[in-house]
């Protein structure tokens, strides 16, 4: 089993579904979002990409240097179908399940942690150093690959501030 890189900024589509945007000041105001990234299918599906168990680690983007991050959710807008299990994680490089902890991307539904919108573990959500952004899919060991994944649209929602901007 392998772990399979791809940056949302760079990556290619056919379906043209990226996105990587700042939310509106309006939509931070009523939902404590600020940040939206898009993740089509067509991103985490590679046809080299064949063995089972596979992970595909998207990366999102940056933290500011100085950073909270105090809201996280995952819409799955679009389920996603392959065979074989497939679930998705969001948080960063060092800690790939730090704001939402595995769960299943085959449903259409909103993802969000055991405590809310609020991050998983506290560990990781400040900092003083700018941190990677991610988002994991994982394959079923015995019956799944991310090049057998046909469908799917994940939006990850997270509310990010950048500290130097706030005060």
């Amino acid at each position: 089993m392998a772990d399979q890189a791809v940056t949302l900024a760079t990556a290619t589509s056919a379906s043209n579904g990226i996105k990587i945007e700042r939310l509106s000041a309006e939509t931070k105001r009523q939902t404590g979002f600020t940040h939206r990234f898009r993740i089509p299918f067509d991103v985490i599906n590679t046809s080299t990409w064949t063995t089972q168990g596979d992970t595909v680690t998207v990366t999102l983007g940056s933290t500011p240097t100085k950073f909270i991050v105090d809201k996280a959710a995952v819409n799955i807008s679009t389920a996603f179908a392959t065979t074989g299990t497939l679930t998705i994680q969001v948080g960063t490089d060092g800690d790939p399940d730090n704001f939402i902890d595995a769960q299943d991307a085959k449903t259409a539904a909103v993802l969000i942690g055991a405590t809310g919108a609020a991050p998983v573990t506290e560990a990781g959500t400040t900092g003083v150093a700018s941190d990677v952004l991610v988002a994991r899919f994982t394959t079923q060991g015995s019956t799944g690959a991310p090049a057998d994944i046909t469908a799917g649209v994940a939006e990850v929602l997270l509310g990010i501030t950048d500290v130097d901007d706030a005060i």
